[in-house]
């Protein structure tokens, strides 16, 4: 993430306000959470936990997996980790530890860049398999700029990479897998996983004689050095693939302010369907892309896009015609009573819970704005909302507002932004769930990252 360039353009920014949406909100009352994972202690075994972020909250295997980062560590960190529950009254352990070194001292992984949960039904020619694979699969921020994509094998519990590009960092940029999609080919029925590099986007089909057991293509189907950015400001030409979603049967992809669908076929090609109307200043885009499935209705695409004059917008997938779902800066201006400037909504996702969606929230509020009562803000990059927000989407388009209410040692509650939800993965837990975060915004920090449980009273 290009902070910096955030920060220098929030030092100067002019704060509006937005007009409310339409649809309805309340401010509901904050949901009761307690904490669930605190960096900084050792597991069971002995080994050092970690974590400025929480960057993923993935289910897999009915186990709860968690990925962290180290970015602004002012510590001795044990380097990117993958993190494990085993049950809700369990304590969190270490399942694997990315723990290479660098020449000068420095830990070659960063971060937990993306970790996912795919599973296949065929082979690399469409071939049904015995049974389905399950597999969980990740990628980290290697400051060598090699993308690597690591596979969980279940059976071992070890871990094992495939390298699918090498290029050279550059001052504030990372080279990195961003975000994991998988799609059946309509056309050849081949079940495919997709990586979202700053390269481009890469397909890999489930192959058990490879390493890691997923064959890449060699190069990416989709090459964004081939999408112009002019007209996107604060993009610079550095795109991220935020997210991908499955409409109507076909592969869509987020990508700095755009949306692009794949049509399959032996010889894939991406277009684009959607381009945001209103850009304005972001750094990302569009982020948490999600699909709304209705019973007797057409699917729908949600994204969250990041920045001075963030939305929720519904996006038809065989269109592009867009409406606004949700004027999250007036929604938030009403909610609290200022005005808000720079708005991340959906880092990763948009998590379904029931029939819900929950959608973590980071927030600015800018010194000249007012401060609203209860409010920690931060004086970080010009105003950083100190407290984790995060919305639920109801079926019927009502968003209510929470804060994640805990205080955890050395941060109190202080935890800046929730940037990953999960329903519970275990039984007779139904109705829990566990959201993740801190975002160090390019500031030091210590033991940061958080993981708290708690219920939501989700819709039917």
């Amino acid at each position: 993430m290009t902070v910096r360039r955030r920060r220098r353009w929030l030092i100067g920014a002019a704060v509006a306000l937005s007009v409310l949406s339409e649809r309805s909100w309340s401010d509901a009352p904050s949901a009761s959470f307690t904490p669930s994972y605190i960096p900084g202690t050792q597991d069971a075994s002995g080994q050092p936990m970690g974590g400025t972020e929480i960057r993923a909250l993935v289910a897999h295997g009915g186990r709860l997996f968690a990925g962290d980062g180290d970015w602004k560590e002012t510590g001795s960190p044990p380097g990117a980790q993958i993190l494990v529950l085993d049950r809700p009254d369990g304590a969190w352990r270490v399942d694997h530890t990315f723990g290479d070194w660098l020449r000068g001292g420095r830990r070659r992984h960063l971060a937990i860049s993306v970790l996912d949960d795919v599973t296949f039904r065929t082979d690399t020619r469409g071939v049904a398999l015995p049974a389905p694979v399950a597999m969980l699969i990740a990628s980290t921020w290697d400051l060598t700029g090699t993308r690597t994509i690591f596979t969980r094998d279940d059976a071992t519990g070890a871990w094992s990479g495939t390298v699918i590009a090498i290029d050279k960092p550059s001052p504030g940029f990372l080279p990195q897998i961003r975000s994991f999609g998988f799609h059946r080919d309509r056309q050849t029925g081949i079940d495919l996983a997709f990586a979202g590099d700053t390269r481009g986007i890469f397909a890999g089909a489930y192959d058990p004689a490879v390493t890691g057991r997923i064959r890449w293509t060699g190069s990416p189907e989709l090459a964004i050095g081939s999408i112009d950015t002019a007209g996107f400001p604060g993009l610079s030409g550095r795109l991220r693939i935020s997210s991908f979603a499955e409409a109507s049967g076909r592969l869509c992809a987020a990508i700095g302010q755009q949306v692009w669908v794949r049509e399959d076929g032996p010889t894939p090609q991406w277009r684009p369907l959607y381009t945001n109307p209103n850009p304005h200043y972001s750094q990302t885009g569009l982020r948490g892309l999600t699909t709304l499935r209705t019973p007797g209705r057409d699917d729908v695409l949600l994204a969250a896009i990041e920045g001075n004059h963030s939305r929720i917008v519904r996006i038809d997938p065989v269109t592009g015609a867009e409406s606004t779902d949700l004027d999250l800066a007036g929604f938030l201006d009403t909610a609290w009573g200022t005005g808000v400037s720079y708005v991340i909504g959906a880092y990763n996702d948009m998590a379904r819970v029931g029939a819900d969606l929950v959608i973590g929230l980071e927030a600015f509020i800018p010194p000249a704005a007012p401060r609203p009562p209860g409010h920690t803000v931060l004086p970080v990059i010009n105003g950083l909302e100190g407290g984790a927000w995060f919305l639920v989407r109801h079926p019927n388009g009502r968003y209510d507002l929470h804060q994640v209410l805990v205080r955890l040692p050395g941060i109190g509650q202080n935890l800046v932004a929730a940037r990953s939800i999960v329903a519970s993965p275990f039984p007779n837990d139904a109705g829990a769930i566990y959201l993740g975060g801190y975002d160090a915004n390019d500031t030091p920090a210590h033991n940061t990252g958080w993981i708290v449980r708690g219920a939501i009273n989700p819709s039917k």
